[in-house]
């Protein structure tokens, strides 16, 4: 679990309150962390900021000065601004022959250690904050952010300009849900946790929970007396000219796992007949919605954004059939309110799985406005359409109106054509077996991602491409198997 900015406030000012020496927890923690790994020959620099975060690394930086590391202290801001706590670790480090510097030396250094900012900023930084940390990356050193690498936004992720580029994120209570989605995935490094001995007490379960422990409560029924009309028919809506393939792969991905029955309909009359590398894979022509004898429709896949495209929609959104929605669908309906209002109006679950752009459309606002607040995005879309949402992107994240999650699997080899259809046809599938829409999106996210991990680590390819994560799908969900 996962915490926003304030839940984790609340818990700090709990512990305080209980005489918990939080600050010296922290520096202990940071400065063991660095002495596991560098010997007290290497010389290191400790970013000083003008808060409590500062404090903390004014206190690994005593400890590390016990232990015999030498070390420059940068205090940009130099001590006037600091809190109370952090003012008393100030007058510790200088009680230790501590002294401090107001601009980066041209020294050798072998580490770093970033305590300029914490969770608390929630702003972009002033130029000469930014300079600073261009100029740290630019040392390219092995570096140990505290709490969160200085310049992101801690609640969202957001990177409104320069950040430190860290080796090591090492989170103080809990992990702060900013670190794991956004433009934050660039600069956290190896996310690391200490809770500075607070009793459990004290540890609530963050807002935020995490697609794996979700998809791990997940189970699917496979008896051995069981046939395919068990594991339910999903029907594919898509494939207008030139993008059969959409629609394949969403059909694959849906047959790896574990749909009983996959047809796939396709609004392009000279479309493929059959599929060479899945024949179980069904392929019609599209008529009408009341044509379809399915358990669960998934409709985007190549849909495009022709009238017929329209019309499907506007049938699928007519059954009482649970509903996946993506790509095109989700084009479509940002620019038809009406077609909107259909899908918050149905009483059968509904799934969406925008983009940052697609998201963007429905919210008619920019991509950027989406990536600078992802999870503001994911409760909205949940709220406007009443439904489940699937916002992709580093961390994707999953969004009821009244619960999130995020998704801390996968890599950036996913970053190619045909993984979104792949995913449709995934959590389709899922549907059809039972699972209701919170298990199967959940467990559809996690799967993805981690059958891209697995594909990865046995390949060492650089891309895992859509085909290939589809099939290594079936050997995820096997896990799952009761």
């Amino acid at each position: 679990m996962f915490y926003p900015v304030a839940q984790l406030r609340q818990i700090e000012q709990a512990a305080l309150a209980q005489g918990l020496p939080l600050m010296q927890r922290a520096g202990q923690a940071a400065a063991g962390f660095i002495a596991q790994r560098f010997g007290p020959q290497a010389r290191g620099l400790v970013l000083v900021g003008p808060g409590n975060n500062g404090g903390d690394a004014l206190v690994a930086a005593r400890r590390l000065h016990e232990l015999g590391f030498a070390l420059d202290v940068l205090m940009p801001a130099g001590p006037e601004p600091l809190p109370a706590d952090a003012a008393q670790a100030w007058q510790d480090w200088l009680a230790v022959g501590g002294s401090a510097l107001h601009s980066l030396p041209a020294q050798p250094y072998q580490f770093v250690l970033d305590g300029l900012f914490g969770i608390g900023l929630n702003r972009a930084l002033a130029s000469e904050w930014t300079d600073l940390i261009d100029a740290v990356n630019a040392l390219a050193l092995p570096t140990l952010a505290l709490d969160v690498p200085s310049g992101i936004l801690a609640d969202s992720g957001a990177q409104p300009g320069a950040a430190i580029q860290a080796s090591w994120t090492l989170s103080l209570i809990g992990t702060v849900r900013g670190l794991l989605t956004g433009a934050a995935c660039n600069h956290v490094g190896q996310r690391l946790l200490a809770t500075l001995g607070l009793p459990d007490s004290l540890l609530p379960a963050g807002s935020l929970a995490d697609c794996a422990q979700l998809a791990a409560q997940c189970r699917l029924s496979r008896q051995p007396d069981s046939h395919k009309g068990r594991f339910g028919t999903l029907v594919i809506v898509g494939g207008a000219a030139g993008m059969a393939g959409a629609g394949l792969l969403a059909g694959r991905a849906a047959l790896h796992a574990g749909a009983g029955k996959v047809i796939v309909h396709q609004l392009d009359p000279d479309g493929p007949r059959y599929d060479p590398c899945r024949p179980e894979l069904m392929l019609r022509q599209y008529t009408t919605a009341q044509d379809l004898q399915a358990d669960v429709l998934v409709v985007g896949p190549g849909l495009g954004n022709s009238s017929a495209a329209a019309q499907a929609l506007q049938q699928a959104l007519a059954t009482s059939l649970p509903l996946l929605l993506d790509a095109d669908a989700l084009n479509l309906l940002a620019s038809d309110t009406g077609l909107g209002e259909a899908v918050a109006q149905r009483a059968a679950p509904c799934v969406l799985t925008p983009h940052p752009s697609e998201a963007a459309r429905l919210l008619a606002c920019s991509t950027v406005d989406i990536q600078a607040q992802r999870f503001d995005a994911a409760q909205a879309l949940a709220e406007r359409y009443q439904a489940t949402v699937v916002l992709k992107g580093a961390g994707s994240l999953v969004a009821q109106r009244t619960r999130m999650a995020v998704n801390t699997a996968g890599s950036a080899a996913l970053a190619n054509a045909g993984q979104g259809d792949v995913l449709s046809g995934l959590i389709g599938a899922l549907l059809a077996q039972g699972l209701d829409d919170w298990q199967a999106v959940n467990l559809g996210v996690w799967a993805h991602a981690t059958a891209s991990d697995a594909q990865r680590a046995r390949t060492g390819s650089l891309v895992t491409l859509a085909d290939d994560v589809a099939e290594q799908v079936g050997r995820v969900l096997a896990r799952h198997q009761c």
